[in-house]
């Protein structure tokens, strides 16, 4: 009997296999740099609720060292000298460090509240993953930190966030979402710092844009499956996915075909379209012409909202001004000026990128 056919077929089963565990494990993960804390209960310990909620943060080490606020160890020192930790850590080009394990409760959190979620006044720690970005905020924002003169020594491009760093926040909220599914992918369970409390946090600030923040999820079209029976399963309309997928809807969806789905609001009580609007860091006018509402109108509760919550990039060509960019992209200008940190009174200079929230 010649073995050798079936030596190679088996042997082809295994690398496709292989090959498939492979491609998700990559999809399914995120390369970290391991900067581990000590297993010690001074900066983490053992996990027993659920996460439900990320948190964003900022930290940098320009109280000690204005003109070099990111040398990794010397921040590395700052968890240790304070005895605070976090979960993971976004530097300036988008590497992603970790330094306290999931399955264990980091000290990010401290004291704080929110009106939403009674239950976890001063314990956020216990039901949230910390995410700190190596940042410094306004000089308003960093006053308790370091004095005006200190701030003045800060390299502009050290102010504020990074391209590279908006991306690696992205793919880190994918993972760490589909293995806490409780963490739901909105603005109630993804907060900031400031959020929890407001009172001696101002982090992640001004500076931070929640549009470049994906609220959007993904999913693989199925056999058989149709925009119509996608659309009710999300609770969007098939104008939406359309639109934000670029399909022609008289075709047929391709079985693996992958498609964007708009990210949505449910309007809860309390909710108005300026708070809303202000959370996703979206102006009231492009939140209002997205869903075609009427602005006097009261929301209802149990409302959905679409969110623009993915952004494309624009190279600013000669003659272009934020008006002619806004009505193309039927965005206000106040978004735009909003999402790229602009100053409204500057100018824009040719080849400049921009994000537009669509």
């Amino acid at each position: 009997m010649n073995l050798k056919p079936m030596f190679l077929m088996l042997l082809s089963l295994i690398v496709m296999i292989s090959w498939t565990t492979y491609a998700y494990t990559i999809q399914a993960s995120v390369q970290t740099r391991d900067l581990h804390l000590p297993l010690s209960s001074d900066y983490s310990k053992e996990r027993k609720d659920q996460a439900t909620h990320a948190m964003i943060h900022f930290i940098s080490n320009a109280g000690n060292n204005p003109q070099d606020p990111y040398n990794i160890n010397s921040i590395y020192n700052i968890f240790l000298d304070y005895g605070f930790s976090t979960h993971y850590m976004i530097g300036r080009s988008g590497e992603v460090y970790q330094l306290v394990d999931e399955d264990r409760v980091a000290f990010h959190a401290g004291e704080g509240e929110l009106s939403r979620f009674s239950g976890y006044k001063n314990n956020l720690n216990e039901h949230s993953i910390g995410i700190e970005l190596l940042a410094i905020g306004t000089e308003n924002e960093m006053q308790s930190m370091l004095s005006n003169q200190a701030y003045n020594l800060i390299t502009p491009s050290n102010i504020g966030f990074t391209d590279a760093q908006y991306r690696s926040l992205n793919s880190l909220l994918d993972v760490v979402l589909n293995r806490h599914p409780a963490i739901k992918r909105n603005r109630n369970h993804i907060i900031g710092h400031e959020e929890y409390a407001p009172r001696r946090k101002t982090d992640p600030g001004k500076l931070f844009s929640w549009a470049r923040v994906d609220f959007t999820q993904k999913h693989n079209a199925r056999r058989g499956e149709s925009l119509w029976a996608i659309a009710q399963k999300y609770g969007v309309s098939v104008n939406s996915l359309v639109t934000l997928n670029h399909i022609d809807p008289n075709k047929y969806l391709q079985i693996g075909q992958k498609l964007t789905i708009p990210a949505m609001y449910q309007v809860l009580p309390g909710d108005s379209l300026w708070r809303i609007a202000s959370k996703y860091g979206v102006s009231l006018k492009t939140l209002i012409n997205l869903n075609n509402l009427n602005p006097n109108a009261y929301l209802q509760v149990g409302q959905n909202l679409i969110i623009p919550s993915t952004t494309i990039s624009y190279n600013v060509k000669s003659g272009d001004t934020l008006w002619e960019i806004s009505q193309k992209y039927q965005v206000s200008i106040d978004t735009i000026i909003k999402v790229n940190n602009l100053d409204s009174s500057a100018y824009l200079q040719i080849g400049q990128k921009l994000f537009i929230p669509h």
